[in-house]
């Protein structure tokens, strides 16, 4: 079955040729376009669609305010901000307003898709550029509590420099369920591997808080 996408972006030529990259996918089908904020929240009222893939500049409202009216209607549809800026604080008051995605308008076709499929299954997906830009610079909590319990863990493990023959040993799980969770974190995170992972993880007080 079809992920149903609507498009937010006050540059039609965008819009088309996001509409062309997504429908490459069987998978994915754009059935709205909106050039406006308040052409958007008319759309949802009208259209049913799973993902919004929403642009922060709309020359009537900012997007964050469409995020904020959207989360008021509780439409439902799980919203991804598409967007040229990387400033922290667009990514922290946009998931704060609900946003379960934050991708760079230069994005990579792959990692759109994937973030697309992520988002729609409730799953968190930061731009990993963006992200990594993140662990650097800024307190973590936040997509720490992305993870689940288990996921916490293994993380604290991963940060103490432990291989997952060593943590599926102490958690008494397989090889291949630890790097199942390995690679959820990384997703959830957006970072490229175990080192970003666990430079994160040291930053916050994950390894405190399991040991």
């Amino acid at each position: 079955m079809s992920i149903k996408i609507l498009l937010a972006d006050d540059h039609s030529l965008m819009r088309e040729g996001l509409k062309q990259l997504l429908e490459m996918e069987e998978d994915l089908k754009v059935v709205g376009q909106a050039g406006t904020g308040r052409d958007l929240l008319d759309l949802v009222s009208r259209v049913q669609a799973d993902v919004i893939l929403l642009d922060i500049n709309l020359p009537d409202m900012s997007g964050l305010k469409v995020l904020e009216l959207l989360r008021e209607k509780k439409c439902g549809m799980r919203v991804i901000m598409l967007t040229i800026h990387d400033d922290w604080e667009y990514v922290n008051q946009a998931i704060k307003l609900g946003a379960l995605g934050y991708l760079l308008k230069d994005v990579e076709a792959r990692s759109l898709y994937c973030a697309i499929r992520d988002v729609k299954a409730g799953k968190t997906y930061v731009h990993p550029n963006l992200a990594w830009d993140i662990i650097v610079q800024k307190d973590k909590s936040m997509l720490i509590d992305k993870l689940t319990s288990r996921e916490k863990e293994i993380l604290s493990m991963v940060s103490k420099g432990l291989g997952n023959d060593d943590i599926a040993e102490k958690l008494v799980i397989s090889d291949k369920t630890v790097r199942n969770h390995v690679s959820s974190i990384y997703r959830k995170l957006g970072v490229r591997d175990r080192t970003q992972a666990a430079l994160l993880g040291m930053k916050s007080d994950i390894v405190r808080r399991y040991d």
